[in-house]
């Protein structure tokens, strides 16, 4: 061997030695404590910071709960969340989404336009989740000039995060008008999210979008739609899911309803609107209000 192919070769094996040196540095120098990180990981876990549309789909199940009784699975569940994130001034992210969910019978698996409702014993017109828009603001900081960390877990190769929306406020359907519809002038239930992804696509800064899989419950009186009014009782949904690529990661009979129903869904919206919309602020608006 010769002395020019030695250095040679002792080159390139430095060279090698010095690239995943600094690969291993990156690695470890990235951490989901620091502030910027830690918000710009949310946002590529829950969207895309190349503010391009994201969508995360999910299948699951709703059950009537009675005190006493074992919860009874009353519903299929399968929706979508298609979102587009806004980089801010202040260095904080605007997240705007819309969001849609379908009712399945929960025996044949078809998407429900009525259902006979075993408690009433009257047929109801279903209406499914349509809620647009969606949008909430993320890594805002206090007058103090703090920001609330988003709590990332980190467990070997693993990243997990959940959080829990416990929720009481004014019901938005006015229950002295509407007295079979809800049962309580404040609506009270809870949603409770789980994220979970991989530190080898987060510390992977090149990524703009890391890809997750959700977990998803919520707890709720009874659906305005169902008209169940005050009868005693709640719901509870469960569901899991992933961020998808597009539209034909979902079932396709479910797009085809989209395509028909509300095809503005397929898209993410491009500006901040408020106030954020639900069932009951839509059931009241597209049924009970259009009545009059």
């Amino acid at each position: 061997m010769s002395i020019k192919f030695r250095k040679l070769l002792l080159a390139t094996v430095l060279l090698g030695c010095l690239t995943y040196a600094s690969a291993n540095d990156e690695k470890k120098s990235y951490s989901l404590d620091d502030p910027a990180t830690n918000i710009e990981a949310f946002i590529r876990m829950r969207g895309d910071t190349a503010a391009k549309d994201s969508l995360m789909h999910w299948n699951g199940s709703v059950f009537a709960v009675f005190k006493d009784e074992a919860p009874k699975r009353i519903f299929g569940f399968e929706g979508f969340n298609v979102s587009r994130m806004q980089k801010q001034a202040d260095g904080s992210w605007r997240m705007l989404t819309r969001e849609y969910a379908i009712y399945r019978d929960p025996a044949t698996n078809a998407i429900l336009k009525t259902w006979p409702n075993p408690y009433s014993k009257a047929l109801n017109v279903v209406f499914h989740v349509q809620n647009d828009p969606v949008n909430q603001t993320f890594g805002r900081k206090s007058p103090e000039g703090k920001t609330f960390p988003m709590p990332f877990i980190v467990q070997g190769p693993d990243v997990r995060m959940g959080f829990d929306a416990l929720l009481a406020y004014p019901n938005p359907i006015d229950v002295k008008k509407y007295p079979d519809v809800v049962g309580s002038k404040i609506y009270s239930g809870s949603e409770h999210f789980g994220f979970f992804g991989k530190l080898a696509d987060f510390s992977n800064t090149d990524l703009t979008s890391v890809p997750v899989q959700i977990s998803w419950s919520r707890t709720s009186p009874w659906l305005p739609w169902m008209k169940m009014g005050k009868r005693p009782g709640s719901l509870m949904f469960s569901a899991w899911g992933r961020k998808v690529e597009s539209f034909d990661d979902i079932a396709a009979d479910f797009k085809a309803h989209i395509e028909k129903a509300a095809p503005e869904y397929f898209t993410a919206p491009t500006e901040w609107t408020q106030p954020n919309a639900t069932t009951w602020t839509e059931y009241r608006k597209q049924v009970l209000e259009a009545k009059k």
